[in-house]
C-alpha cells in the first residue's frame, strides 16, 4: 500500500472520526506498533543470520522488506496525528 493510499484511508478516517462513527488513534497506540515492529525487525535479522538455505533467506529478506515498509508508513502516520 502506497503512501498516497494511506493518505486516503487517513482522511476517510478523519471525516469518520468528525462524524463520531471511529475512535480517536493516539500517538502512543501507533508508537505501540512501531515498537512492535521494531522487536519483530529484531529477531528477523537474528533469524537470517543463522540461515543457510537461499530460498529462506530470501524469505526472510522479503519480510524484512515489508517490515521496513511498515514502520516507514507507521513513523508517516505518527507525524500525521
Amino acid at each position: 500500500m502506497s503512501l498516497k493510499d494511506i493518505s486516503a484511508k487517513l482522511q476517510d478516517y478523519q471525516d469518520r472520526l468528525k462524524q463520531g462513527k471511529a475512535d480517536k488513534i493516539e500517538p502512543k497506540h501507533v508508537e505501540k506498533i512501531i515498537a512492535k515492529l521494531a522487536a519483530k525487525e529484531s529477531e528477523l535479522l537474528s533469524e537470517l543470520e543463522t540461515v543457510t538455505k537461499e530460498g529462506k533467506r530470501e524469505r526472510l529478506e522479503k519480510k524484512l522488506e515489508t517490515l521496513r515498509s511498515g514502520q516507514a508508513k507507521a513513523k508517516w502516520l505518527l507525524e500525521q496525528i
